[in-house]
């Protein structure tokens, strides 16, 4: 009759605070509490009848029973790691995760996605936008779309699409009457904190900076931004890949005719062992053919 082994939760307890010798640290690497963890090597404990470890001078110790149980279940909590390593990269062969704005996600590339899928259906592409551009260093992602005034040092970039940039509104911001550049300085600007000087560009290309000494409001994306003009508090900066369908929809309005290359574009960055990889080629070759579409 095989022996019942004790509740792998509490195994997996033991092992991580005999590796940082911390109940503290254990507790932070599974993302839970410390009584959480003592009561897992305390349910251990009881089920295997010895003390598992012992308190010298507030430093934390494992017993002779500790160490022996340690000498096995260690090595085999490092086999478990390594088959779940090895079963996830097997998982992400087919996996193409990319880092991008979430304004440019919902507004242009979702739509578009379903094209993707029909002509590669074997590829899953993952989207993060989440602190995306801290991302490719750290390797967590395979491609970055970037909004930068330059492509990214060490990296393999490309420049993927202009970002034209405007003043847009809600329809009902200035009523029926059309809007003059001096309503600028009466009405609350919506700035993008990625984008601070887009408003003082835009009305340096007018020659017209002194109407941004006005209210103003800083969000941190641009969907935030455009929402809020949306919803009649101001005019924001608009993105024309951003814009396009509420403009078409007439949820905005753009109040102005004047538009501006801005000093940033959107960026295809992957590093440069990964150019040549099989689904990042299609990625890039799929984005750069809908651009060529439009």
């Amino acid at each position: 009759m095989l022996q019942r082994l004790p509740p792998l939760r509490a195994i997996e307890a033991f092992v991580l605070v005999a590796e940082t010798s911390s109940f503290s640290k254990a507790a932070q690497e599974l993302n839970i509490t410390k009584s959480a963890i003592s009561r897992r090597i305390q349910s251990l404990e009881d089920d295997l009848g010895v003390k598992l470890f012992r308190r010298s001078n507030k430093a934390l110790a494992l017993t002779n029973d500790g160490a022996s149980y340690f000498k096995i279940t260690g090595p085999a909590f490092d086999a478990l790691r390594t088959a779940g390593a090895q079963v996830s990269t097997r998982r992400r062969r087919n996996s193409l995760r990319v880092a991008l704005p979430q304004s440019f996600a919902s507004s242009w590339l979702i739509p578009r996605m379903g094209g993707f899928y029909e002509k590669y259906p074997d590829i899953d592409l993952q989207l993060d936008s989440q602190g995306y551009f801290n991302m490719l260093e750290s390797e967590e992602v395979d491609v970055l779309l970037k909004v930068a005034k330059e492509p990214p040092a060490s990296f393999h970039a490309e420049k993927f699409m202009s970002i034209i940039q405007f003043p847009v509104c809600s329809p009902e911001l200035l009523g029926q009457r059309e809007a003059q550049l001096d309503d600028i300085a009466s009405q609350t600007l919506l700035h993008l904190a990625s984008m601070p000087t887009a408003w003082a560009e835009w009305l340096q290309l007018l020659e017209r900076p002194d109407l941004l000494n006005g209210r103003s409001l800083n969000f941190d994306t641009m969907s935030l931004a455009i929402d809020a003009a949306a919803n009649g508090l101001g005019f924001a900066m608009g993105a024309e890949v951003v814009c396009q369908r509420d403009l078409k929809r007439g949820r905005l309005i753009a109040p102005f005719p004047q538009r501006m290359e801005g000093l940033r574009a959107l960026y295809f960055v992957c590093r440069k062992r990964d150019v040549s990889s099989r689904m990042v080629r299609r990625f890039r070759t799929w984005l750069f053919d809908e651009i060529g579409v439009q």
